[in-house]
């Protein structure tokens, strides 16, 4: 993933969880939009930057450059994403900004439920069903 803002230790954590693909693959376009915030903002602590900051650093992308309808849609999605790590990040405890995110917070996070074990069908009652003699 040479052109990916993720280290190839950070993908290689995402793949080994062992989630269904689904759900990794939102915590890894989770990650990749916090790492792509970082880089439009230029620091990684403190919040989301400002949509001047955003556009400047879209604009700034060569591969956005001539596509002006992909980058505006880019930058709706970026900023949905900031959305759900303001909320990861007000939930931390303490609370973080969102750019202070680590990749271990968001797959805390991002953690899907377990589906609860079966519980053991209640006991026949004598009473409801009396033994056959």
């Amino acid at each position: 993933m040479p052109d990916s803002p993720l280290s190839h230790d950070e993908a290689a954590a995402i793949d080994a969880l062992p989630w269904p693909l689904l759900e990794r693959q939102r915590l890894r376009l989770l990650a990749h939009s916090l790492r792509s915030l970082q880089a439009a903002a230029g620091r990684r602590d403190g919040d989301l930057p400002t949509s001047k900051e955003l556009e400047t650093w879209a604009i700034a992308q060569p591969q956005l450059q001539q596509e002006p309808s992909f980058r505006q849609l880019l930058i709706e999605q970026l900023n949905g994403a900031g959305r759900r790590l303001r909320q990861i990040a007000e939930s931390q405890a303490p609370e973080q900004t969102p750019l202070s995110l680590s990749l271990e917070q968001l797959i805390r996070a991002s953690t899907p439920p377990q589906n609860p074990a079966p519980q053991p069908a209640h006991p026949a009652n004598p009473v409801d069903h009396p033994p056959n003699d």
